[in-house]
């Protein structure tokens, strides 16, 4: 049988290539997408796409590509992420063409990699894990003032994972939107966001889990209820 596929859309040098080197440690042949990357160096278990996920359009012709490569994924990470810093006593400055751009990228984008995702998860054998993890953040829950516009995007698509993880959970399908903490439950945000801890999680998360949809996690210990997980 040939290796099973996972797709990273967002793929950067901390948390997508920590998590590609543990899923090819595990059996993977992993497709990568970004803005930055070069499809011509393509070999072996990797595929790069590049893409520009502030155009939703464009995202079905990702996993049409990827398709037409190798097949389709059972595990689809969406790991990118926008946003447009704003003072914090004047947050709603940001222009309205930015913050339709973070929103793009923030959920939009994500939505049509849901519906390419549930398309393609409909052909594969039951014996199938099947993934789709989003790498949220604390704004969800806590407003930070000053990142309006990625705030706004984490929590629709927060709604989004939701949603899915309760209509398709029944199928044994597994959707989860995944939140680094620090230890208190503060958010971990750069330079203490841990790429081998997300791929860690990621794993964990593929397999017969109970975490729930708010996978919210601490590296070094995995999963962790801060006390504000809807239901």
């Amino acid at each position: 049988m040939s290796k099973p596929i996972a797709f990273i859309i967002g793929a950067g040098k901390n948390i997508g290539a920590s998590t590609t080197k543990a899923l090819q440690a595990n059996g993977y042949r992993v497709a990568r997408a970004a803005r930055t990357i070069n499809p011509d160096d393509s070999k072996g278990d990797d595929l790069f796409l590049k893409c520009d996920l502030t155009k939703p359009e464009t995202v079905s012709s990702l996993f049409a590509d990827l398709r037409k490569s190798w097949g389709e994924p059972s595990v689809v990470i969406y790991n990118a992420a926008a946003a447009h810093f704003t003072p914090k006593t004047d947050t709603f400055s940001a222009s309205l063409d930015d913050f339709v751009s973070d929103m793009s990228v923030n959920t939009v984008s994500a939505y049509v990699a849901i519906q390419e995702a549930l398309a393609g998860f409909d052909t594969l054998p039951s014996s199938a894990s099947k993934a789709f993890l989003y790498t949220g953040n604390i704004l969800n829950l806590e407003p930070i003032l000053g990142l309006q516009t990625c705030g706004a995007g984490k929590s629709a698509t927060a709604h989004l994972i939701q949603v899915a993880a309760l209509t398709y959970r029944e199928k044994g399908l597994r959707f989860h939107y995944v939140d680094e903490r620090m230890s208190d439950g503060r958010p971990a945000i750069h330079p203490y966001v841990d790429g081998p801890a997300h791929a860690e999680f990621f794993l964990e998360l593929m397999g017969e889990t109970d975490v729930p949809w708010l996978a919210t996690f601490v590296a070094g210990k995995g999963y962790t209820d801060f006390g504000k997980q809807p239901k």
